[in-house]
């Protein structure tokens, strides 16, 4: 079983999307954002193939925009679909996480 999940601020507009073959996945597991405290802030949607949704997390970020590339109000570094291996996080990127993570 694979799906994906979207977090969503306290305002019911969303800043996370993710994909996951457990479940688990979005509600622990590492995150470099934090999850919500309320559960029912936590969209989860299955699907028949981790093909499909690898789909819907790339149709999703594609929907809302990323905020590191200015299209929208998600805080994902890529346009999904891939996981995070391989990502090269930009020096200016990696300083705007470390000064983000100071203030909690």
């Amino acid at each position: 079983m694979s799906g994906t999940y979207i977090y969503l601020r306290e305002s019911g507009i969303p800043y996370y999307v993710g994909k996951y073959t457990k479940p688990r996945r979005a509600f622990s597991g590492t995150h470099f954002v934090s999850i919500p405290k309320d559960k029912s802030r936590i969209l989860i949607q299955e699907f028949p193939s981790e093909e499909d949704a690898f789909y819907a997390e790339r149709f999703l970020i594609a929907c809302y925009g990323r905020e590191d590339n200015g299209t929208g109000c998600l805080l994902n570094f890529t346009d999904g679909g891939e996981g995070m291996a391989g990502h090269i996080v930009l020096p200016e990127t990696r300083q705007k996480i470390r000064a983000a993570m100071l203030g909690k």
